[in-house]
């Protein structure tokens, strides 16, 4: 990787800016300069990250950050440019492109939201690789939490209420992505779609249901307890105590007390 000189920097960047309502081209030029660019020492799973399931240029930050700093204004000049841009960088295999391509849906105009919902709907169902899933729903769900929480809400739902494998994990990484930035009156509805999980946990899943969980605690931990203690007791709940034992010690040492006692009820 070359050593990154500012000035040059800019002006490959603004090489690539002026292609932007050529989505093609674009693509082309971003290829080339990230090319230049790339980080080639980077190994795949380096620091405890997953080993990617699609190429990249491990782009350094500077490099990602000078080109954002470029495209923002052209999001709001240029709005009708956007979706197109968006549709040619996600088509194209290759992570740092489809995080790109999250990142400027995510900022697309919500009047209407149906482009915008559509494409989260498709692109979800094409079993992507972790960190592009994670990508995709921290960047292109912003301006829907942002503007119409409910949508983001209502997305999640029909996720979770899937009986596809790859859209229920979206649903739960999705809540990952949205639980911090949304209001406590949307607790309950998290709640709700959540309970069918917390009771029956399937296996390929329990990473994310736990990862859920746990931002849960951290947002909320005395209504997570209670909702984990309600579970506890319910009928058909074959995983729920193997859950609590897993994020226990999450919980505030006086939550603790409360969970241990309701497990040692229940298994009696």
């Amino acid at each position: 990787m070359p050593a990154i000189q500012p000035a040059r920097l800019k002006k490959h960047v603004s090489v690539l800016a002026s292609k932007f309502e050529q989505p093609s081209l674009f693509v082309r030029e971003l290829h080339a300069l990230l090319h230049r660019y790339s980080d080639y020492t980077h190994r795949a799973g380096q620091a405890g990250e997953p080993s990617p399931l699609i190429s990249s240029y491990n782009t350094p930050p500077p490099v990602m950050r000078q080109i954002w700093l470029a495209l923002t204004p052209l999001v709001k000049s240029r709005p009708s440019d956007v979706l197109p841009l968006c549709d040619t960088l996600w088509a194209e295999p290759n992570y740092d492109l489809q995080l790109l391509a999250a990142r400027l849906l995510g900022q697309v105009s919500l009047d209407p939201p149906g482009p915008v919902i559509d494409r989260l709907q498709s692109w979800i169902r094409q079993g992507l690789d972790r960190r592009v899933l994670d990508g995709l729903l921290q960047n292109g769900l912003v301006r829907l939490q942002r503007d119409a929480p409910q949508l983001v809400m209502s997305l999640i739902s029909t996720w979770l209420g899937s009986t596809d494998p790859t859209c229920q994990q979206a649903g739960l990484r999705a809540l990952l992505a949205t639980i911090n930035g949304l209001s406590s009156e949307h607790m309950p509805a998290i709640f709700r779609m959540l309970t069918p999980y917390i009771r029956i946990a399937p296996a390929h899943l329990r990473p994310d249901i736990l990862a859920a969980l746990s931002a849960l605690i951290q947002h909320s931990p005395s209504e997570t307890a209670f909702l984990l203690r309600q579970n506890l007791s319910a009928p058909d709940n074959p995983d729920t105590a193997w859950l609590i034992r897993q994020v226990l010690d999450e919980f505030p040492p006086e939550t603790t007390v409360g969970l241990k006692s309701a497990m040692k009820v229940e298994a009696r």
